[in-house]
């Protein structure tokens, strides 16, 4: 166990769902999840990044978990001297509670044992999609910890209120100096897109070098390989991966791992180039999948360019861009509509340069921090505006500030927030996005209910 770093435990009795929220702030499929009392057994770790700042993450064997030990003394005992370890060693402790079957006795001696450790202590009440949730939650907060927040991890519901918790407890210097360093100057850069559409061949054509395999036919890469290149003064690590087929289609177990780790290439990566095949363009329309594809990378956070490539194959001049293009990225995902793309020639090394450009165009702005002083003034703009005025509009934006990059990240505090519609939320983040230019990259906005304000 590394002690080096701000180190955050899940820390809970069996199957309340510690491994559900260790993938969903992991990021990860790591930590088998199963609705099944008993199944983590062992200790996992996976280092996180908390709107900018680093910890590791531990995921637990639940406390006394004993009946799905086999009452094995001997596996029960290391079990429990894991655990108290885990618990000394970590800096900031998530305490899950299961919020549909509420608190149990097993709970209380888990408090009891969390309030004498002395370490800080963060409440989660896992499940809370379910209605029941809320006495868990009043019972919960009884522990008398000053952190208590209900979540659903399985659904994703409340994470953002959790790492707004979590981030005022991690220090400034959560990231070391060579981590700051390598974060700094080298943009991971991710090539994903299905089978055959000239991924490892733009690649060598980046790097300068025949270090990929390539062959006109699909499944040639397998596995995802990484080269670091300078480009205009610019470190970048080049992220090859295998192509990503249609899940229905997938039968062999291996391609099955290869598209798994694709998926996980991109989803670690500062930025994405998805290459889709230009030729299947001439019947006017985008396929699905590519479509499906894109949004998962934008819903990621990610820095996203599209090159269509192999567009000597069609009738179209690396110049163009079809009207028919940005109607069908508008009409399938709404975020899609901005995002940069452009026709390439991997085979023949047009626009390759210019694409490169684009994905540090796109990174930079997902990068970018913003004055809070700024971001005021915005505030403030905004506010003016008719459909925050009129009478439908019961409530007002207080304050905003920057909490995160890649991707931008702003906590927004709002005054009666309950007020607040959907479309009201689209209008303020995409004025917010006009005004400071990031209509091309994706951004969080979080709304905060001013009496939460610390």
């Amino acid at each position: 166990m590394r002690l080096d770093k701000f180190q955050i435990a899940l820390i809970g009795r069996t199957n309340v769902g510690k491994s559900t929220l260790f993938n969903r702030l992991s990021g990860t499929r790591e930590a088998l999840a199963f609705d099944r009392p008993g199944v983590t057994r062992d200790i996992k770790e996976k280092s996180i990044d908390i709107w900018g700042k680093s910890a590791i993450l531990i995921d637990s064997p639940g406390m006394f978990d004993y009946a799905d030990c086999d009452n094995d003394p001997k596996l029960m005992s290391a079990i429990n001297a894991k655990l108290n370890e885990i618990i000394k060693n970590s800096n900031l402790v998530i305490f899950v509670i299961d919020g549909i079957v509420g608190i149990t006795p097993n709970d209380d001696e888990i408090a009891r044992i969390l309030r004498k450790s002395g370490k800080n202590i963060v409440v989660v009440v896992n499940k809370s999609e379910s209605k029941s949730s809320t006495f868990s939650f009043a019972d919960a907060m009884k522990f008398g910890f000053n952190d208590v927040v209900q979540i659903s991890a399985e659904h994703g519901l409340g994470i953002d209120e959790l790492y707004e918790i979590l981030n005022k407890y991690l220090p400034e210097n959560s990231k070391s100096e060579q981590q700051k360093d390598e974060d700094s100057e080298i943009i991971k850069l991710a090539i994903v897109g299905r089978p055959n559409v000239g991924k490892s061949t733009i690649v060598n054509k980046l790097i300068k070098k025949d270090k990929q395999l390539v062959a006109d036919y699909a499944g040639v890469t397998r596995e995802s390989s990484s080269s670091d290149f300078d480009f205009e003064d610019r470190k970048i690590r080049i992220i090859d991966t295998p192509g990503i087929r249609r899940q229905s289609k997938i039968k062999d177990i291996l391609e099955k791992i290869s598209v798994s780790s694709s998926k996980n290439s991109y989803k670690k990566a500062d930025a994405v180039i998805l290459i889709i095949n230009a030729s299947t363009l001439i019947a006017g329309e985008i396929e699905k999948q590519d479509l499906t594809l894109a949004s998962d990378i934008i819903k990621a956070g990610k820095a996203l360019v599209i090159a269509f490539n192999k567009y000597d194959k069609t009738p179209y001049k690396k110049e163009d861009k079809p009207e028919f293009l940005k109607r069908n990225f508008a009409r399938s995902f709404s975020q899609l509509k901005d995002v940069p793309f452009l026709f390439t020639s991997a085979l023949n090394g047009e626009n390759i340069n210019k694409m490169l450009k684009t994905v540090i165009s796109v990174y930079d702005k997902q990068a970018k921090k913003f004055k809070t002083s700024d971001l005021n003034d915005w505030l403030n703009f905004i506010n003016q505006s008719d459909i925050l005025q009129n009478g439908s509009a019961k409530f007002k934006l207080k304050y905003i500030t920057q909490v995160g990059s890649i991707p931008p990240t702003f906590l927004i505090f709002v005054s009666n927030k309950t007020n607040m519609r959907d479309d009201h939320k689209r209008f303020i983040i995409n004025n917010l996005k006009n005004y400071f230019s990031l209509s091309d990259i994706a951004i969080n906005v979080i709304f905060r209910d001013q009496s939460k304000k610390k």
